[in-house]
């Protein structure tokens, strides 16, 4: 999992400081980055080196695969980073190190860290999302398996996670399924997936679900995946997909929302969003402040993702994708019960709530991980 290792510790210096096409507007201090599409490169989850050098070496590979692309540090939009520790330290560390790369510090990608174990054991992983210049192609264009480039020529399609029953071999395959039956009724299939993200547990079953996965693309091969663990107790895994699909004519607006006909429409959650828009926010992970209550501590999280949305350009009816990791029993049932009171249910956005041991921050019962588009002329 460390191809671009070598190349990029070489090359590093020289990446992170080279002259970025800047297609993005920041908001906040590292509250929010609006990309102005172009192509969207989406990695795979790319493994840190073990001990002082791991950080260096992740942004290393990140730093390798954006010069692949004619690219710099400085276009990365979106950091995800999985950290084994949830130790709060851990996450200073972090924010620390960042500064080392991105010393503008109103102007560093939009970052989530994520308390997860990760595959064959390690400290701390990462998958990013970078902003290209578009090449004029009209489908996916793949790397491998480790970045995939999602086409300002198309639509980009958020699919929730979904989870077919049975055990972890299974369920992948059941998943999966589901999935490409989703994509079908979108006039997208398997060649158009940018992006797989599957939620899994316990960790050590990664490798069962990566054989599954690369089974279920048979001869075009898959795309770039990301693994997350899980605690729930009710399914093996919950897999979700970012696609292209065709452009849909004259859209309403910048964005819109399906539920496939088998499935029963939800007002907290839409089963696909697609975005038609120019332009994608992302927006930086969140948790609320040390509150009494677990009703408090939602309502304190819908308050804060309302004023950075809007200070971005965008509101709570124009999400995309919203991922809840939950680590309190209470906390997410308050966010079941709460939801309602904040999304028009007739646009909610895709998500995947997901249940962990830890939100990385003390007395934090939940880490909500947020994708807008700008509310444009409707």
């Amino acid at each position: 999992m460390d191809r671009f290792v070598a190349l990029a510790l070489l090359s590093f210096l020289a990446i992170q400081n080279g002259a970025s096409r800047e297609p993005l507007t920041y908001f906040g201090n590292g509250e929010a980055v609006k990309v102005q599409r172009g192509g969207l490169v989406h990695t795979r989850l790319l493994s840190a080196l073990r001990g002082k050098k791991g950080f260096d070496g992740l942004v290393g590979q990140i730093a390798g695969i954006a010069r692949a692309h004619d690219a710099t540090l400085g276009d990365v939009a979106k950091l995800n980073l999985y950290v084994s520790n949830p130790n709060p330290a851990m996450q200073k560390s972090i924010r620390t190190q960042m500064a080392r790369h991105w010393p503008n510090a109103a102007k560093q990608p939009a970052l989530t860290i994520i308390p997860s174990a990760l595959p064959g054991g390690g400290e701390l992983a990462g998958d990013a999302v970078i902003a290209i210049a578009d090449g004029g192609e009209t489908g996916v264009t793949r790397f491998e398996r480790d970045a995939a480039v999602l086409p300002a020529s198309r639509d980009a399609v958020f699919v929730s996670g979904r989870a077919a029953s049975g055990e972890l071999a299974v369920a992948t395959a059941g998943t999966m399924t589901q999935l490409f039956d989703v994509l079908n009724l979108l006039g997208a299939g398997k060649k158009d997936v940018v992006q797989v993200k599957a939620f899994i547990k316990p960790m050590t079953g990664w490798e069962t679900v990566e054989a599954e996965i690369e089974k279920s693309f048979g001869e075009i091969g898959p795309p770039p995946v990301v693994y997350v663990e899980w605690t729930s107790g009710s399914r093996a895994t919950e897999i979700e997909l970012i696609a292209a699909a065709p452009k849909v004519e004259n859209p309403e607006g910048p964005i819109s929302y399906f539920t496939p006909p088998a499935d029963k429409p939800s007002p907290v959650f839409s089963r696909v969003a697609r975005v038609h828009g120019d332009e994608i926010i992302y927006i930086s992970g969140m948790t609320g402040p040390k509150v009494d209550t677990a009703d408090a501590e939602i309502h304190s999280l819908f308050g804060e993702l309302k004023r950075v949305s809007q200070a971005a350009g965008s509101d709570l009816r124009h999400f995309a994708k919203a991922t809840y990791y939950v680590s309190k029993d209470g906390v997410s049932k308050s966010l079941n019960a709460l939801r309602p009171e904040y999304y028009d249910p007739k646009r909610p956005p895709a998500a995947s709530k997901v249940q962990v041991h830890s939100t990385g921050v003390p007395d934090r019962g939940m880490l909500i991980d947020m994708i807008a588009v700008p509310t444009g002329k409707e």
